[in-house]
């Protein structure tokens, strides 16, 4: 019996004017027909309705959040190369035709295994950077939600993975390691069947950057073909070679040149060794000469001291004579005692004393008298040698000229003794100049050898290269129109799916909800109390 039903029977047992009858114990009920059904999501329709109209809507949404991805595909044609013909003894065993090979699908699946080498997918990974992958800066509003909700959805993606890191069921990865693992992940490289074509495809959100990271990756997966098939080691022998070749050589040259500037600079030994003979002769010559010189200066500046010795600074110009005024006084003088003398005389006569003294001074006037020039020199005027000075003026200047002479000597001297060790350090510098250049002369012929030999064996893996790149793009990386995923179809069935269930289990919550309060008019028979049932009604407890 349906839940409508049951509640119909039950009102209809209610006898009139009986008292309340006894609530029976509360049940789980479960509808089994379609009936019931039918009415349940005739009675909860706007519930179903409002359920899958949310999930179609989330799943848009969280199609739009995620974003689209292109699908980027190109194929490569795999032709028959030397690294898969058939030997010569084959040929001949088989009657085939000369070094023609024989075509095997293991030829196609060797280049996918070497094509799906995840050190390719590294490589050009990190060939691009992080910053390659970095989203754009968000514009418009939509773009604003879409890159908030794209946060929220890589936070938790993040905190997921921290704590599959911490529990330790993966080991802590990088962004590149991601990015990496992202881009393996949407590669494919598959062979077409019947066919020697093989395909490679990528997902990725951008369809020019997917173009742009198929291409790279195409590129670096033909040459690691091409490397796997290749003779290795003349090509690197002989670079090593030429490194360590030009290593060397730049050390002897450094040598060289440190030989050549160290001290005396040193262009040519025997140009520099005639040139430093000529100037050695030449110095020797000036030397003489400036000895010579130097010892006539000397002694003429001896012979000029010796004669400025006998020489007088200063010599009598003119001189004046004048009457000598002490004659003159004596004469006075002499004629007053004379007077004197007579007077006395005639008074105390000859013997007198006063005559006597008066005699005695006369005496000695006369003598003084007689010992005074008659005229004497007044003024005499003295003045300046010539000679001395001119005999000076000559002396100085030849002890100047001494004084260079003998500087001159001296630098000469010193320019002697210079030359000299130049030339003794030229002699020593030619020997070890001579073995250097022999050594870089040796090393120059050894480079030039080793690059020849490179240049060889790059055109030798030319050649090579050419004879085993014998895959070749037929299609390259083209994106598609539309983009792959997600699928709007199959998104809008999951939301619908999504919807259906969340209204079922909304449903089935609400009628659990309302079976659990019952309604207050609701009145169940007792045990004791008689209802009449449809002998073909049942009753679900």
């Amino acid at each position: 019996m349906t839940l409508g039903s049951s509640r119909l029977v039950q009102e209809e047992a209610k006898p009139e004017g009986a008292r309340p009858p006894l609530l029976l114990p509360r049940v789980t009920w479960v509808p089994t027909d379609l009936s019931g059904v039918l009415q349940i999501l005739r009675a909860n329709w706007r519930v179903a309705v409002l359920c899958v109209i949310a999930g179609i809507v989330g799943m848009i949404g969280f199609m739009a959040v995620i974003g689209p991805s292109y699908t980027v595909s190109a194929k490569i044609l795999v032709r028959l190369g030397p690294e898969v013909a058939t030997s010569p003894l084959l040929t001949a065993r088989d009657g085939a035709q000369g070094g023609a090979g024989i075509r095997r699908s293991e030829d196609t699946m060797s280049v996918v295994e070497i094509l799906t080498n995840p050190r390719l997918i590294h490589a050009a990974v990190t060939s691009f950077g992080e910053g390659f992958f970095a989203d754009s800066p968000p514009v418009t509003p939509v773009q604003h939600i879409k890159s908030f909700f794209k946060a929220g959805l890589e936070l938790v993606r993040a905190a997921m993975r921290e704590a599959t890191v911490l529990v330790g069921l993966r080991p802590p990865t990088t962004k590149l390691d991601r990015l990496v693992l992202a881009i393996g992940t949407g590669l494919r490289i598959e062979p077409v069947r019947r066919t020697d074509v093989i395909e490679v495809s990528l997902g990725f959100p951008s369809p020019r950057g997917g173009e742009v990271i198929l291409g790279r990756f195409i590129d670096l997966a033909l040459a690691d073909y091409v490397q796997a098939y290749r003779t290795p080691g003349a090509k690197e022998f002989f670079a090593a070679g030429v490194a360590a070749q030009h290593a060397e050589l730049r050390r002897a040259e450094q040598k060289l040149l440190a030989a050549r500037t160290q001290g005396n600079p040193i262009w040519a030994t025997a140009e520099q060794r005639s040139l430093l003979l000529r100037s050695q002769s030449d110095l020797q010559l000036q030397y003489q000469h400036a000895v010579s010189a130097a010892a006539e200066t000397e002694a003429e500046v001896a012979m000029a001291e010796a004669a400025l010795g006998a020489l007088q600074s200063e010599v009598e110009l003119s001189s004046v004579r004048a009457r000598n005024r002490a004659i003159d006084d004596l004469r006075v003088r002499l004629i007053q005692l004379r007077m004197d003398y007579a007077g006395q005389r005639v008074r105390y006569g000859d013997a007198g004393p006063e005559v006597v003294e008066l005699n005695r001074q006369i005496d000695t006037l006369t003598a003084a008298l007689a010992a005074e020039p008659e005229y004497r020199i007044a003024e005499v005027t003295s003045g300046v040698n010539l000679a001395y000075q001119t005999l000076a003026r000559d002396l100085t200047s030849k002890r100047i000229l001494r004084e260079g002479q003998r500087a001159r000597v001296e630098r000469l001297a010193g320019e002697t003794e210079r030359l000299a060790r130049d030339l003794e350090g030229i002699g020593i510098a030619a020997i070890e100049i001579g073995r250097l250049e022999q050594e870089v002369a040796r090393l120059r012929r050894g480079v030039d050898l080793y690059e020849k030999g490179l240049d060889e064996a790059r055109i030798a893996e030319a050649m090579e290269t050419v004879q085993l790149s014998r895959l070749r793009i037929v299609m390259p990386p083209t994106a598609e129109i539309v983009p792959s995923s997600p699928s709007i179809r199959r998104g809008l069935l999951i939301g619908l799916a999504a919807g259906l269930v969340l209204s079922f289990v909304v449903i089935v919550f609400l009628e659990y909800r309302r079976k659990s309060k019952p309604p207050e008019d609701t009145v169940v028979a007792t045990v004791s109390s008689a209802v009449t049932l449809p002998p073909d009604s049942k009753v679900n407890t």
